[in-house]
């Protein structure tokens, strides 16, 4: 069963987790920090919802399923996604049924990633990218310094006067790609971040959420990258005691550790851009390639 961890305001512009967290059920349980969460499962996980698009699924599986032996694959279509869901979150009413009744396959698709990943826990990766170099090969944890989440830079605006068009934070994180583990309190604040804003979203334009078919905008800020940033940054500051905004990560190069959270340069998951200071895609930084196809900006409904 997902928790639902409570953020509470510590001072003026930042927030902190408190050390309980509720169930689905409200039920209270007992969070008892970092120590608490295992490293993050062998597990890769991908969704496909029979998108048309993707003409090359097979070259795209193929360096997840190949490259990274000892790791479980599990390709989600929409029955095994639902499965999961009910499994996870079968006395949750409020995520279940908004999942469920989500007409929206591109707010479907995003917000399975996150219901999974908090549940399980591994990595996630969009079905339009490569693995680069093996996922044993991103990073490497000491003892005393625990690795829980490994997420990459998407943008960094660095110094130029205005944001590259489409993107609408000096700096944001990849939610193509992302790894935690089980029980993450950044990714269980997410799915209850975004099961709130979808609800919201469909109140504001009164209809069902069956009948919700939001603009690409739309779905940036309710559960796209622009969504997934807010959340990362609140739960750094959290985990440092610190406010901490894009100065604290504009032109990083190197990998930087905050709490349990690894944040990766730009080049690790998104190279080949063409802003951004990226590299080619087959650059020795590059740990995956994200070839960009788009689909999600086609709704299939």
């Amino acid at each position: 069963m997902l928790p639902v961890i409570a953020w509470r305001p510590l001072v003026a512009g930042f927030t902190i987790a408190c050390i309980v967290v509720y169930t689905w059920l409200g039920n209270l349980v007992t969070f008892s920090g970092h120590g608490s969460l295992q490293p993050i499962p062998k597990k890769i996980w991908q969704i496909n919802f029979n998108h048309p698009r993707y003409s090359d699924l097979e070259s795209f599986v193929a360096t997840w399923k190949y490259n990274d032996a000892g790791y479980e694959y599990t390709l989600l279509d929409k029955q095994a996604g639902e499965g999961l869901v009910r499994k996870h979150c079968g006395k949750g009413p409020e995520p279940l049924k908004t999942y469920l009744e989500l007409g929206s396959t591109i707010l479907r698709a995003d917000y399975l990633r996150y219901l999974v990943l908090a549940a399980e826990g591994g990595f996630y990766s969009d079905l339009d990218t490569y693995v680069v170099k093996p996922i044993d090969e991103w990073y490497s944890e000491s003892t005393d310094q625990p690795i829980r989440a490994l997420i990459g830079l998407e943008y960094d605006q660095l110094d130029n006067p205005t944001l590259t068009e489409g993107m609408y934070m000096p700096v944001q994180f990849c939610q193509w790609t992302l790894a935690v583990s089980a029980h993450h309190p950044l990714m269980i604040s997410m799915v209850n971040s975004v099961t709130q804003g979808i609800q919201k979203l469909a109140r504001s334009h009164e209809v069902t959420l069956s009948n919700l078919f939001p603009t690409n905008e739309e779905v940036l800020h309710t559960t796209g990258p622009v969504k997934w940033s807010r959340e990362v940054f609140a739960y750094l500051s959290s985990t440092t005691g610190t406010e901490l905004t894009h100065r604290n990560l504009t032109g990083l190069k190197e990998p930087k550790l905050f709490g349990d959270v690894m944040i990766l340069p730009i080049n690790a998951f998104a190279s080949g851009l063409g802003h951004s200071g990226s590299k080619s895609h087959v650059s020795m930084e590059t740990l995956m390639w994200h070839t960009f196809q788009g689909a999600w900006r086609v709704e299939g409904g």
